[in-house]
């Protein structure tokens, strides 16, 4: 089975604002990518591509804002709990019982 490749290598190391501001539309544009915004894209070049084409963030904004709060937060809790080193399976195990033990303690 073929290594998976990391679609986030090529962009260049974030050190200062200028450099944030250059990698910002590459980091939306792969995540856009990774979450396949594209598929509900009425452009009819990132359909084609199969590819985000913008560097403009509007399509994963779109997205997110179109997604149920509950999933955003799913997404959100899964990304941090990964960001602080658990396995994939685990960090969505952790978020799911976080969203869950906040809908039971706050309602939706």
């Amino acid at each position: 089975m073929p290594k998976r490749q990391n679609p986030f290598a090529d962009i260049p190391p974030i050190t200062d604002f200028e450099s944030c501001q250059k990698a910002r539309p590459l980091i939306l544009q792969r995540l856009g990518d990774v979450i396949g915004v594209w598929r509900g894209c009425e452009n009819r070049a990132c359909i084609r591509a199969r590819s985000c084409r913008r560097g403009d963030g509007a399509c994963l904004t779109a997205f997110m804002q179109a997604v149920p709060d509950e999933e955003r937060r799913l997404f959100r809790y899964a990304l941090e709990h990964r960001s602080s080193g658990l396995e994939p399976g685990e960090a969505f195990e952790r978020a799911q019982a976080r969203v869950a033990e906040e809908i039971a303690r706050f309602g939706e």
